[in-house]
């Protein structure tokens, strides 16, 4: 007889990570709040959708210029006290939209300036938790780890518009933002609690002696870890391709779509909703299922993220539009586990944080540009023709990704314990790979 699966995930015997877990938690469900009231803020200013684009742009714009300087930060100094303070500042940002909103004397330069300030502290809080998460968990219940905090995303995200919805009808769009405030204060005060890990301790004194030297140096070294890695950079050059290409076509013509052919916002409502629930579904997938090839498990549901998008340029009946939805949700929920997993298993400790900065810059950088641009491509071209030519891409995307030999061969570190590199010394800048 087997083992009977442990009703508790293993690594949430671990402590910190388990501190981090609670914290991470509920301060994501109060960023999924954050863009429903942001959004009615905005109108009760009397502005419309320009000032609302300014509104978000501002708490984006900081994540793309500085992100890379986070992981240099965070990579010299304790990641959790970076992330405590990060979580503090992110507090009072939204604690005070929410006090001048709640009291009336918000303004639109008011938001901005707050949301350039909650923006700044995300990008130095992202690629510290990224390597926080590898210096506190070992390396083999790394995909647990990932497969844990994936799924209260896709739940918070879920979740999280209702909950704003709520707060704004009883309350005020202030009330959420004050809301989201109290998330931050919980997570650093969660993080407070931890105990520095022994990992935590040998990092930082390694580090100790690299603390002033320039930030020019640090990202040459970050880089060279990145572009050492073929698994790595051309994961990341995929994913940009994704941001660039598909994931615009759905979030911009798919509403399109829904409104002329499919019955208006009520089927995008459904779209949308089928999409979260296969977020989740693949979340429970990446927590339970251990592969021994970490990314090639995800081409395949990767690939299956085309269908949504050759549904939309038919178009199919909503049923089946949604169904293709939830079978791309599940796919891309998968890989965002699989990959983190590979690389907190994969990358050596002292650079992770750069490298992860390296990743997200590479991955995401190019989102506003496909949203910007798919809507005059299509009117140029075709709705139905760019939705083919990015549902087509992503159909051959496992292909494509399998001829990549480091990429489908990559093992997972229980499987592979020579792989176990995440103490290892980072290659210095313009050294071997």
């Amino acid at each position: 007889m087997g083992r009977r699966p442990a009703r508790i995930p293993e690594v949430l015997h671990n402590r910190n990570f388990a501190l981090y877990y609670t914290g991470q938690s509920l301060s994501v469900l109060g960023d999924a709040i954050v863009p429903v009231a942001l959004a009615f803020a905005v109108l009760d200013l009397g502005r419309g959708a320009g000032a609302l684009g300014l509104v978000l742009a501002a708490g984006i714009a900081p994540g793309v210029l500085l992100v890379l300087v986070g992981g240099v930060v965070a990579d010299r100094i304790e990641r959790r006290r970076l992330m405590v303070a990060c979580d503090l500042v992110r507090f009072g940002s939204q604690a005070a939209q929410g006090v001048l909103l709640w009291t009336g004397h918000a303004t639109l330069l008011s938001l901005v300036l707050l949301q350039l300030v909650w923006g700044t502290a995300a990008a130095f809080f992202r690629p510290a938790s990224t390597g926080l998460v590898a210096e506190w968990v070992e390396p083999d219940r790394l995909q647990q780890a990932n497969g844990l905090v994936g799924l209260s995303d896709n739940l918070a995200y879920t979740v999280g518009p209702a909950v704003a919805g709520v707060l704004i009808a009883v309350f005020s769009p202030g009330a959420a933002l004050l809301a989201d405030a109290l998330t931050f204060a919980a997570s650093a005060v969660a993080l407070s609690l931890a105990r520095p890990a022994a990992r935590t301790a040998a990092r930082t004194a390694a580090n100790a002696a690299e603390a002033s030297a320039s930030v020019l140096r640090g990202l040459a070294e970050g880089w060279q870890e990145f572009r050492s890695r073929t698994w790595l950079w051309s994961m990341v050059l995929w994913a940009a391709t994704f941001h660039l290409l598909a994931l615009p076509s759905v979030l911009v013509l798919g509403p399109a779509v829904a409104k002329s052919d499919l019955g208006g916002a009520s089927a995008w409502a459904a779209i949308a909703a089928c999409s979260g629930l296969g977020a989740v579904v693949g979340g429970v997938i990446a927590l339970r299922y251990r592969p021994r090839y970490l990314l090639r498990a995800t081409f395949v549901p990767l690939g299956l993220y085309g269908l949504q998008l050759v549904a939309l340029a038919v178009p199919a009946r909503t049923a089946v539009v949604a169904a293709a939805a939830l079978v791309g949700g599940v796919g891309v929920a998968m890989f965002n586990v699989y990959f983190y997993t590979a690389l907190q298993q994969h990358i050596p400790l002292p650079v992770m944080s750069r490298v992860a900065s390296y990743e997200w810059l590479g991955s995401i950088a190019l989102l506003p540009v496909g949203q910007a641009l798919v809507g005059p491509v299509a009117a140029a071209t075709s709705v139905p023709g760019v939705l083919l030519v990015a549902g087509g891409w992503m159909l051959v995307s496992p292909v494509v990704l399998y001829l990549i030999r480091s990429a489908r061969e990559l093992r997972a570190v229980d499987d592979s314990p020579q792989t176990v590199v995440a103490d290892a010394t980072p290659v210095p800048a313009g050294g071997a790979a």
